[in-house]
């Protein structure tokens, strides 16, 4: 009786690393923030950096930050990038053409999390902005970051905006 091997177990050694070592990237479990662009998109899981637990009242020092990193789903986290701005004392993340978006998603079912902001990891609430009064100053303020001297486009159709609360 002839038993053969499946392809995996015949390949050689050096094409059966890159296998193993190419499997947790392309199964999502490696961070978002490094390799190629297509790769961009692929969530991260747990979040590493110093825990902060005192709560931030005032959320002035994201001034400069640019992008943050959000963690959803605390039973089994799911990371991504995204646009995090200050109107004030407040924090916002932004998303646009969210509806459908996994992330977003999560977010709707149990609104906790953490955000990363530079080494810092600090426990948030998330509570979907509504109010167009609310969303638009908010706008205003992150587009004015972005581009001072250019004038505010209306808000995009399908940007939604999250105000993030400590917790």
């Amino acid at each position: 009786m002839k038993i053969t091997l499946p392809y995996f177990l015949r390949a050689p050694a050096s094409r059966r690393a890159l296998l193993v070592l190419m499997f947790p990237v392309l199964a999502g479990f490696g961070p978002c923030s490094a390799g190629p662009a297509m790769l961009e998109r692929v969530p991260g899981g747990v979040l590493n950096g110093k825990l902060v637990t005192e709560a931030v009242d005032d959320w002035s020092f994201v001034s400069d930050t640019g992008l943050c990193t959000v963690e959803t789903r605390p039973e089994f986290p799911h990371s991504v990038r995204v646009n995090c701005f200050n109107d004030g004392p407040r924090l916002y993340v932004g998303c646009m053409s969210c509806q459908g978006k996994i992330w977003s998603d999560y977010i709707t079912r149990q609104p906790v999390g953490t955000i990363l902001i530079e080494d810092r990891l600090y426990p948030v609430s998330f509570r979907r902005v509504t109010d167009d009064a609310e969303m638009l100053s908010a706008w205003t303020q992150r587009i004015s970051k972005l581009r001072p001297a250019a004038e505010v486009p209306p808000v995009p159709a399908g940007y939604w905006l999250y105000e993030l609360t400590s917790r």
